[in-house]
């Protein structure tokens, strides 16, 4: 196991590290992106080495999310193209051992924005549908693990081609309603199959934001039509968030049902992130993920360490104790974001 974490670094921190360097000695900060001439356009991009091992004997390296992007803003105008190898390298060993190389360019977000103040926006293309907060962190260095709870992952569609209308009233707090009426954009573009947790070809959702003093709270309720399975959703999900000096905390909870009623899934987390000092955190996660026809039921904790020694790079490593037999894994990532 040693070899292949000496081998999981040998890859993945050096040569960012070599870059980092480079970059900084032309004048180049990390995270905002390099400007094209003379124009609004900017482009950036990111990446995340991921390791994992099992109880099972098996261990995994994978490149997992490396992406380009171009973004810009000219007056109440924004837009964003981003393009993302989602399995670029994957090398396993152990059970069903394999190597995969898969560099297939699959569109993640690309929309236009129009914001004329800080009351009303509007976005037309392929973005992060608007529901809890983990969902709105789609870069892996923003978060604070290297794992997804699975709630963010079996409830609602993480990305909606379509609009979005934004509605912001001081008093009232931020209103979103959001359409979908055709299949993912990456689908549309020619790939076999959508770049998304669930294959969606129609899509309508109410969302609504409060924020006072450190607190935010969010709510979503929604219907989709799932395309594979030819399957009617309806869901209801919820989130709250404390940002403090010290703390920061995450909890979110989500329920879907079958439009016929047979089927539905409930899941719910709780995350803790303490600032040890300005760049060391330690996380802990507590979940549950309940699939009542399958009469399948996980609970999981995350024991985890994140390391910033700067801010758009994160060395992450956590142990996942599940409550299914012989599901425990370690994982080790690197991310940054360019």
């Amino acid at each position: 196991m040693m070899k292949k974490i000496r081998y999981f670094f040998g890859k993945s921190v050096v040569l960012p590290l070599l870059f980092f360097v480079q970059a900084n000695a032309a004048g180049y900060t990390m995270g905002e992106g390099v400007q094209l001439g003379e124009s609004p356009v900017f482009l950036g991009g990111y990446f995340s080495m991921d390791y994992w091992h099992n109880l099972k004997g098996t261990s995994e390296l994978a490149l997992d999310d490396a992406a380009v992007m171009l973004y810009g803003s000219r007056g109440a105008w924004s837009a964003m193209a981003e393009l993302e190898f989602n399995d670029a390298y994957r090398k396993r060993w152990g059970f069903e051992e394999e190597t995969v190389t898969d560099l297939t360019l699959h569109v993640e977000r690309t929309y236009i924005r129009y914001e004329p103040d800080e009351h009303y926006r509007v976005t037309l293309g392929k973005f992060n549908t608007p529901y809890g907060f983990w969902n709105l962190m789609p870069i892996n260095v923003l978060r604070d693990t290297t794992s997804d709870p699975k709630v963010v992952e079996r409830i609602v569609p993480r990305f909606t081609t379509g609009a979005d209308f934004d509605i912001t009233q001081c008093q009232a707090g931020r209103f979103t309603l959001m359409a979908q009426v055709t299949r993912d954009l990456d689908y549309i573009v020619g790939n076999v199959s959508p770049y998304n947790n669930f294959d969606v070809d129609h899509h309508f959702a109410l969302a609504y934001r409060y924020a006072f003093g450190s607190w935010t709270l969010r709510g979503n309720g929604g219907y989709y039509h799932n395309n594979a399975e030819d399957e009617k959703w309806l869901y209801g999900y919820g989130g709250a968030r404390y940002d403090g000096e010290a703390w920061r905390l995450l909890a979110e909870a989500g329920y879907k049902v079958s439009q016929n009623g047979e089927r539905s899934t409930f899941g719910a987390y709780m995350q803790a992130t303490r600032r040890m000092s300005e760049r060391h955190f330690a996380v802990l996660r507590l979940e549950t993920v309940t699939e009542y026809v399958e009469n399948s039921q996980d609970h999981v904790a995350v024991f985890g360490y994140t390391y910033r020694p700067v801010f758009p790079v994160a060395l992450k490593a956590e142990y996942q104790w599940h409550s299914r037999e012989n599901s425990d894994k370690l994982m080790v990532s690197l991310s940054m974001l360019f």
